[in-house]
């Protein structure tokens, strides 16, 4: 497993940041045209990830979860609003706004909240889920 620039040490976590770090280096190399199709497919991924890490921290009963989805669902609604301004944005805009500004937001977020509960998960017992599908 390629482990992502900041491992958390959760199987499930680390797997899909990895994918998503893979998915926002590609913006800079990204045809002009490919540029919609990729964030969709990286917004894909956040979603998929997020359903994820939630069913993984329902299962060890993370007591900060409902603040966790909290973040989540406000990540969300920025990913809708970029969705928006990319339909009318030029390609070096749309590539900053992949490369750049949606790749800081997943990463402050993995940097605050994914590391806080992180650390309940890594107090389990069990071994959190490996990434499936």
């Amino acid at each position: 497993m390629k482990l992502p620039k900041l491992p958390l040490g959760v199987p499930v976590m680390d797997e899909d940041h990895a994918i998503l770090e893979t998915l926002f280096a590609t913006a800079p190399t990204t045809e002009n045209g490919g540029l919609s199709d990729l964030f969709e497919t990286i917004a894909a991924e956040i979603r998929d990830h997020f359903d994820r890490e939630e069913t993984v921290m329902e299962r060890a009963q993370v007591p900060i979860l409902h603040c966790h989805k909290l973040q989540h669902a406000a990540l969300l609604a920025e990913v809708a609003t970029m969705r928006q301004r990319l339909a009318e944005a030029e390609p070096g805009m749309k590539r900053h706004l992949i490369g750049f500004v949606l790749a800081r937001l997943v990463a402050d977020h993995i940097a605050s909240i994914d590391q806080i509960s992180s650390t309940f998960l890594l107090r389990d017992d069990e071994e959190p889920t490996r990434r499936s599908g």
